[in-house]
Parts: structure tokens; sequence; C-alpha cells
């Protein structure tokens, strides 16, 4: 019987149970930033919550479709439509 509960409470420490959650960072806020954004959130009327990306001269895209655009990666300067020009 000890050795049961030995394990449940070794797995609980490897798998994190019991203990505050770690935060982890939104991975289409971290492209805004890296795209020179800022991110934002906005609650629209139905009570959701969506992530908008403020980038430059007043551009604004949805940080997951901005995500999707370039597959997570930031373009080169020159295929990138959102730089000011």
């Amino acid at each position: 019987m000890k050795t049961i509960l030995l394990a449940l409470s070794v797995s609980a420490t490897i798998f994190g149970l019991g203990s505050s959650a770690m935060a982890m960072s939104n991975p289409a806020s971290d492209f805004c930033a890296k795209m020179g954004g800022r991110s934002v959130s906005a609650k629209l009327s139905s009570g959701d919550e969506i992530g908008l990306c403020y980038l430059t001269k007043n551009k604004i895209v949805e940080e997951w479709t901005l995500f999707r655009m370039f597959d997570g990666k930031v373009p080169a300067k020159s295929k990138n439509p959102f730089l000011a020009k």
C-alpha cells in the first residue's frame, strides 16, 4: 500500500498535480510582438474575447490570423505587407 501511495505522490509531482499551474504564453501574442506589434484583448458583444495585434500605421489584425498568415515566422521586410512604406 505504501508503494502505491508513493508512486501516486511521485506521479502527481511529475505531472504537476497539486501545484499551481504554470502560465504559458500565447504563441499568437508572442508573434505579434515579434512583428513589432502590441497585443490587446478585445471583448465581443457575444462575450467572447479575441486578441488583436496593433501594428504600424494603425493596422489592426486578429492575432491568430496574423500568426497563420506567416506560419508563425516573421517575414523578410520586403515580404511584410504591414511595414510602413
